[in-house]
């Protein structure tokens, strides 16, 4: 070891051995030709080396006759080969895989004698019909994070057509899928593969039979493999036409020295040593083993074979040989600085840095959050760490961007399991924040990135915490579960958590005890690659470190972020706790849920406050003192987080600038500019002018919204000379608004019809403020004792139907959210689709709206009343509460609203029940049952915000009257 950096051994003896034991393991398993693999054995690939042939002379044979009786031995009952639970890609990969070679065994029996046709025919049968029926049920094609089944599904399934036209497949998600492919295919040009340079198309050339010269694609041969992928050199072995006996070699080793060891079943990704070499050793290393607990002569071995890679490839390794990215060489760079061997990350920033992000490959579909933040983690470890602030910043804003917009769990293209990703990132912003902590943030940094930074963190190890199952697993996966407590590790570390240390604590342990007591054997794979598989080796060095670091503390060190105050803490935070628990929402919600919600959303309101005056000029007239910024961010927190729903947080955020922006619209109106205009009747005329001149200049655009603050705020050289000066103002104030609201970033590819739902429900409600200070001014013409609305020009039911509801800003936000949701989930379409669901929707945000304006009246009579604000209670049906009084008292008029607020519920209710049938029965024809339930919780959440709002108001009211 040249340097090695003081990590304390807080492992106990039986951990200790088994660490230094799986080190020894990994340090003397490597082939010199071949390297090495754990990883798990997978149906498509096995199906492709089965279909191998070799001639001898004039004899032909199948080459690996064991790939196919394991085929035989490994179909289910159903039919089908490669059911993955979280996962139909993997399914339908290998199911048809395993059906094309049996096409290929009954065309061609060769020297296996064993087995009948009719055998094979019936086995085909089966196959066929599962992976029609697989097919149907694919509603993950768009969101699959498989490598390169853009061009392997359709090509698999254009192979099985050439050998039986019956199986001329039609499914949902079919065009998708050609779409995917069509893209694909527009940038794949052959003569790429016949250059020398590496290309990932290499590593599946059983996608390009017919489309490639298989004889010109040798180059990318290493010691035997194709890319270290055994489908994709099966294939290149089938269709060369000249024999390469080192493939053979290389296939032959595999099938000896892979997981199945000899059963004739294949890994997918033969060799993975520096992936295993470097997740093993960094893994260990961080969940607190020394350089002594593993073993320094092993260490030693390790660390020369990785150095040697980054050698050979000019200071940049793949997960083996001859394949490069930038996730492993981050890793390794990570773990060689661990054994103290620094490798500068200059190569890896030259190679895969790109304008917004690092890719993983020169290209790639979409990019990895994983590979980013290990760059990151890379990047921090650096002795000279300034150097490199450029491209931390840069992956510092991808990674937040990438968790804001990810809708309740995140995704990454290299696993399955969203907990991998959450750890990580967990991981990598706390190494930021001690970088913040110890000065050494760059200070041309943007001042909300560390908001955002904390946000992400807490949010990561908050939801962790929520997810965890009653057997103290997650999702009874033992590595998901080994992830969830490193991550939950890191949440130990921080000042955030420091009011929640016995949660986290508890949480660690309940997964330690189920690590140690779970059944032997019980595996999950969760790692993608065409299929899904498990890396025995690193699976083995999580759940070691997620075991170790159960009993580690911080040993006196300070907490990571000590440097941040929370906005809210202390007894204000504790107040909020004590009130919203008294509502009958959050009444059963733990204690210390509730207080981490509220410490997840005070993190919002310093990025609340930095946007208070974008839109309204506050300052030029009598605002409020904003108290209510506090409150927001909870609201819409704690009701995501309340049964695991865990919106975007975008959508979480821009909801509470919503919120923000609607009280303050209602106090610019009442307060701004009623009083400077002269009459109501002028108000009505400008805000109607403002909505047609936008929707003039959104008709100019060919339909798509180009409304805007700044190009709002140049219309108004356009007024008439006439107009004066405060009609100018008050319009330039409305114009910001709304063209802020329309022209939002967040609704660029909303549907039209969702955006003329919000166009319509933010004018009703801006015309229903007017509307109220009519009818304000009516009740003060004629003031009574108790105050009585006798003037009243609409009965009590139309006007809380009406004006009332509209007045409460609870519709024009919904249907921004939907605008939204239609945006980021399902660009152009809109949200609720069919007419059904479009009337039960509009029904539930009416009796919603209506009853939050009833509950609002509840809780403000008594100021009402005084101030001269028309309210409920003030309606002349509302002087009869029952049938034997002939007037009421304010607590039966009370009692009155509080059984209307119960039928409004109840209507609510009945319709968001409605609605989410309605979705759940169209989702086949539509999007994925996924996103049908997503839109059903968006609407549920939102329903929920309200209520809470409403019950806040009813604790109020029912203040009054004790």
């Amino acid at each position: 070891m040249k340097r090695a950096k003081s990590v304390p051994a807080m492992a106990s003896p039986t951990l200790k051995l088994a660490a230094k034991g799986l080190i020894a393991r990994l340090s003397s398993i490597n082939d010199p030709k071949y390297a090495f693999s754990t990883a798990s054995v997978e149906i498509y690939d096995t199906a492709w080396v089965a279909m191998v042939t070799k001639r001898s002379g004039e004899q032909k044979r199948w080459l690996f006759p064991e790939s196919f009786y394991h085929l035989l031995k490994s179909q289910a009952d159903d039919g089908s080969w490669g059911y993955h639970p979280q996962t139909k890609a993997s399914g339908v990969l290998g199911t048809g895989a395993a059906v094309l070679a049996l096409y290929k065994h009954l065309k061609e029996p060769l020297q296996l004698h064993d087995v009948s046709s009719e055998e094979i025919r019936k086995r085909i049968i089966l196959g066929s019909e599962s992976l029609r029926t697989q097919l149907q049920n694919w509603d993950d094609v768009l969101s699959t994070n498989h490598i390169g089944i853009e061009i392997v599904a359709p090509a698999l399934l254009d192979y099985l057509k050439q050998e039986d036209p019956a199986l001329d497949f039609e499914f949902p998600a079919q065009a998708g899928l050609r779409e995917m492919n069509a893209q694909k295919m527009s940038r794949f040009k052959p003569e790429h593969l016949y250059e020398a340079k590496v290309s990932t198309a290499a590593h599946s050339l059983e996608a390009f039979v017919g489309k490639i010269d298989f004889d010109r694609v040798r180059g990318h041969l290493w010691r035997g493999s194709m890319m270290a992928s055994p489908s994709s050199t099966a294939a290149y072995l089938m269709y060369a036409s000249v024999w390469d006996d080192e493939a053979e070699g290389f296939l032959q080793h595999v099938l000896k020295a892979g997981a199945g060891h000899g059963d004739g079943s294949m890994p997918g990704t033969f060799p993975t040593s520096y992936f295993e070499y470097s997740w093993t050793v960094v893994t260990l290393l961080q969940g607190g083993f020394s350089i002594t607990d593993l073993g320094v002569k092993e260490l030693n071995i390790i660390a020369d074979h990785l150095e040697a890679g980054f050698k050979e490839e000019g200071g940049i390794i793949g997960f083996a040989p001859r394949a490069p990215d930038a996730d492993d060489t981050a890793k390794g760079l990570l773990a060689l600085d661990l054994l103290g061997r620094h490798l500068s990350p200059d190569r890896m920033i030259k190679v895969f840095e790109g304008r917004n992000h690092f890719t993983t490959f020169g290209s790639e579909r979409d990019p990895s959050l994983t590979s980013n933040c290990h760059i990151l983690l890379a990047l921090l470890q650096q002795p000279d760490v300034a150097k490199y602030y450029p491209q931390i910043i840069k992956t510092a804003n991808f990674v937040c961007e990438y968790w804001w917009s990810s809708d309740r769990r995140i995704r990454d293209k290299w696993h399955l399991s969203h907990m991998y990703p959450t750890m990580l990132m967990a991981e990598a912003f706390t190494e930021l924040l001690r970088h913040f902590d110890n000065g050494t943030y760059p200070k041309a940094a943007d001042g909300q990135l560390i908001w955002r930074v904390c946000i992400c963190l807490f949010q990561a190890c908050h939801r962790t915490l929520l997810e965890q199952g009653e057997d103290g697993s997650w999702e009874g996966m033992p590595e998901q579960t080994s992830y969830a407590i490193l991550a939950l590790a890191q949440a130990r570390k921080l000042s955030l958590f420091d009011g929640l240390g016995k949660q986290v604590q508890a949480a660690i342990d309940r997964g330690a005890h189920y690590l140690k007591t779970r059944k032997v054997g019980h595996h999950d794979a969760s790692w993608t690659s065409k299929s899904a598989y498990r890396v025995a080796i690193v699976a083995e060095a999580y759940e070691l470190a997620a075991l170790n670091v159960q009993k580690a503390t911080r040993d006196g060190a300070p907490a990571v972020g000590r440097s941040i105050e929370l906005p809210i803490s202390g007894p204000r935070l504790d107040g909020y706790v004590d009130l919203v628990a008294k509502t009958p929402l959050f009444s059963d919600v733990p204690q210390w849920q509730l207080r981490a919600s509220l410490v997840e959303a005070s993190l919002f309101v310093p990025l609340l406050r930095d946007r208070r005056l974008s839109v309204f000029s506050r300052d030029e007239f009598d605002a409020s003192e904003d108290k209510y910024l506090e409150m927001i961010p909870f609201t819409w927190v704690s009701c995501s987080n309340r049964g695991g729903s865990f919106m975007a947080t975008s959508w979480l955020y821009d909801m509470m600038l919503v919120s923000m922006l609607s009280y303050q619209a209602d106090e610019f109106i009442h307060k701004s500019a009623a009083p400077a205009l002269r009459g109501i009747s002028a108000l009505s005329r400008l805000i109607d002018g403002v909505f047609d001149e936008l929707a003039s200049e959104s008709k100019h655009v060919n339909g798509k919204s180009s409304s805007s603050s700044s190009s709002s705020s140049s219309s108004t050289t356009t007024t008439t000379t006439t107009t004066s000066e405060v009609e100018k103002k008050v319009r330039a104030e409305l114009l910001r608004f709304v063209g802020h609201l329309l022209g939002h970033p967040s609704l660029a590819r909303s549907s039209h019809w969702d955006l003329e739902a919000l166009r319509r429900e933010l004018r009703a409600c801006l015309q229903a403020n007017v509307a109220q200070i009519e009818e304000n001014s009516r009740l003060a013409k004629h003031p009574s004792s108790p105050v009585l609305h006798t003037r009243a020009r609409r009965t009590f039911f139309d006007w809380v139907r009406t004006t009332a509801s509209d007045r409460t800003a609870i519709a024009f936000p919904f249907y921004f959210a939907c605008c939204h949701f239609s945006s980021s989930q399902t660009p152009g379409e809109d949200v609720f689709a069919t007419a059904a669901e479009k009337y039960l929707v509009d029904a539930a945000i009416r009796h919603l709206a209506t009853k939050g304006r009833l509950m609002n009246d509840f809780g403000s009579t008594g100021r009402d009343s005084a101030e001269g604000n028309v309210n409920s209670v003030h309606f002349p049906e509302l002087q009869r509460c029952s049938a034997a009084a002939a007037s009421s008292t304010p607590a039966a008029k009370k009692d009155v609203l509080k059984r209307l607020i119960e039928f409004e519920e109840h209507c609510c209710s009945r319709a968001l029940e409605l609605l989410s049938q309605a979705c759940l029965d169209g989702h086949q024809r539509r999007e994925s049952l996924h996103l049908q339930k997503r839109k059903v919780v968006m609407a549920t959440v939102y329903r929920d915000v309200s209520e809470l709002y409403g019950q806040l108001y009813m604790l109020k009211g029912a203040a009054e009257l004790d």
